[in-house]
Formats: structure tokens, C-alpha cells, sequence
């Protein structure tokens, strides 16, 4: 006889975190979610994780918004395409 299949919600998790639902979050915050909602298709779960600390997260995009957005001699397509493959070097394929 062969043995039954666990069931996925019996198989242990490594990993737990509890990120706030779109109810509990700050209005900017929310704000940001629905923007990468309607562009992407889906909210990153960074985005998620850094709503724990939402100060953590307004930052973390301000320095985002600095490095493609901030005065430099590059222009925004250079500055994606080095992105891209410093991603691809640190195989971080988000």
C-alpha cells in the first residue's frame, strides 16, 4: 500500500513573517503598493517586508528614487541597464 502524500499545509516552514495587510498600513505606504499593483501586475515582496518598518521603507525608496532619479551624467536607461547586471552578477533575479 502505498503511503498518502503530506499535505502542503503540514509540511513545516523554515520562514514566518507576518507583513501588515493593506488596511494596517500607512496612507503613503498604501499609495506606493497600489502604484506597483497597477504598473507590475503585483506588490514586491520587499515592499512587504520593509511595510513592517514603514519609515525603513519610505527611505529605502528615497535612496531608490536618488540613484535613478538624482542628477548624474547618466541617463536613466544606462543607469537601469547597470541595475540589471549588477542583479544578474549577484544572481538576484527579482
Amino acid at each position: 500500500m502505498a503511503a498518502k502524500p503530506k499535505s502542503t499545509r503540514s509540511r513545516a516552514r523554515i520562514s514566518w513573517i507576518r507583513v501588515p495587510t493593506d488596511r494596517q498600513l500607512p496612507e503613503d505606504i498604501g499609495a506606493l503598493f497600489g502604484k506597483a499593483q497597477e504598473k507590475i501586475g503585483l506588490v514586491p515582496n520587499v515592499f512587504r517586508l520593509f511595510a513592517l518598518r514603514p519609515e525603513h521603507l519610505r527611505r529605502w525608496r528615497a535612496l531608490y528614487d536618488e540613484l535613478l532619479r538624482g542628477e548624474s551624467g547618466l541617463t536613466p536607461a544606462q543607469r537601469e541597464m547597470i541595475a540589471v547586471v549588477v542583479s544578474t552578477q549577484n544572481r538576484c533575479f527579482y
